[in-house]
Parts: structure tokens; sequence; C-alpha cells
């Protein structure tokens, strides 16, 4: 078995003795009242409540850039695990489980597929956080369990904020990865908000190594108290950054 094969196996079992540990304290709060973090540039201010447990997948995601006559597509099935550790506090368990990538030129053609790298990371709601304003910092640490064709060379950290206050929110971001340093900083705008679908519109801008200029739309439906759907799309500016990016996806809160 090979070493990202083994770490992929070691966190899905700790994943699972994770859950069989907290299932038994779980104090849930309304389903209808929980915030998913898909879908969007940024993250939600708010945590799931004791040992609640959440799952956020997508159908995938995608991603196509077009620039000096090679097209690169690429769609990943990005999991994300979230399970509430304490009133305030979240951890997360995040993996591209699979990816697939396309790449044409005029005188080439590539291919390749396999599991991506994951993650792990607390999501903390700060002090002063109430009804009218939340806001939180969450702390991820990339791990390299990706194909040898996928693997990144270095194991992402970033570490981001984000604030809430009634439609408006703000989302701020370090990143430190393969090719260096950079902030990504995005405000965001709830245009329609009913008990069962919402709609916003958001900007991303990027510097140092994440240098972006992107505008972006989407849309959730509640299907149910405890699921809810989502598409999104981002178009992207940069040179460096994809032309465009988004998906479909769906959250729910396990049993």
């Amino acid at each position: 078995m090979s070493a990202s094969a083994s770490m992929r196996l070691a966190m899905r079992a700790g994943a699972i003795g994770l859950l069989a540990s907290v299932c038994a304290a779980a104090q849930a709060q309304d389903a209808s009242e929980v915030e998913f973090d898909r879908p969007g540039i940024g993250f939600s201010p708010s945590v799931l409540a004791p040992g609640q447990i959440a799952w956020e997948q997508g159908l995938p995601d995608i991603g196509h850039d077009d620039s000096d006559g090679v097209r690169t597509t690429r769609y990943a099935a990005a999991s994300l695990l979230r399970v509430g550790l304490a009133e305030d506090l979240e951890l997360q368990i995040g993996s591209d489980s699979r990816v697939w990538e396309r790449t044409r030129s005029a005188d080439a053609r590539e291919r390749v597929h396999g599991g991506g790298d994951s993650s792990i990371a607390l999501k903390w709601v700060l002090p002063g956080s109430n009804d009218d304003t939340q806001w939180a910092v969450l702390a991820r640490q990339g791990v390299l369990t990706g194909a040898s064709e996928i693997r990144a060379e270095r194991a992402q950290q970033d570490l981001g904020v984000s604030v809430a206050t009634g439609d408006l929110a703000f989302y701020v971001n370090g990143t430190r990865d393969e090719n260096g340093t950079g902030w990504t900083v995005s405000p965001s705008y709830t245009f329609l908000s009913t008990d069962t679908v919402g709609a916003y519109v958001e900007a991303g801008l990027g510097t140092g190594a994440q240098r972006s200029r992107a505008l972006g739309t989407g849309i959730t439906w509640r299907v149910a108290p405890a699921v809810q759907l989502d598409l999104s799309v981002l178009r992207g500016f940069a040179e460096d950054e994809d032309d465009w990016t988004g998906g479909f996806g769906v959250s729910f809160l396990l049993p």
C-alpha cells in the first residue's frame, strides 16, 4: 500500500472513531438553523452544536482555464466532514476525494485522475459574536494524500476570518502553499433569503501567490430542514487563476 493511501485510510479511521465518540453526546440545534460552508469563497462564521455532524459534497466542483493555447479543465469531488466539538468550536476534515484533470493544447492531450490532497481544520467562533453579528476564525493544515500526478509539492496552510452582519459578509484569508504566500479578501451580499432559498453575489481579490480578481454568484435551496443543494459560478479575471470555477453540491446533517 502506498504512503498516500495509508494516510487516507488513517484519516478515515480517525474520523470514524471521532464520530463514534461524539454521537452519544450530541446536543443538536434545530436543523433549519444550521449554516453550511458551501458554496462561496468564504465560510460561515458559525459552528455545529457539540456532537452534531454534517457532510458537504461537491458533485462536482469544476475549474476551467484557457491560457496561451492550453485548455485545462478540472473536476473535483470535494468532500468536507464537520463535527461540533464544543459550543464555539468545530473540527473539519476535508478531501478532494476524487480528481479528474484534462489538459489540451495544439500539440498534446493529457488526462490524469486519482485521489486528491486532504486537510484538517478547526473553526472557532470568536468572543463577541451575537445574533446580529458573528465572526469566526478557521485554521486549516493541508495533508499530502493525493496521487503522484495530483499531489501538491507542499502542504497548504490557511488562516481565515469570516464576519457576517445582516445580509453582508466579509472574508479574509492568508495562505502559504507551494507557490509562496498570499492573501485573499472577499465581500459578499445576500440579496435573497427565505426559509428555503438563498442567493448571493460575491467578489474576490487576491495578492501575492493568491493573486486573483473574481466576481461570482450562487444559489442555495433547502430541500429539507437538514438538506441543502447549491449551485455557484465564479468568473476569474487575473492571468494566473482559472477563467471559470463553480459547481453543484449537496450538504446535509447526519442523523
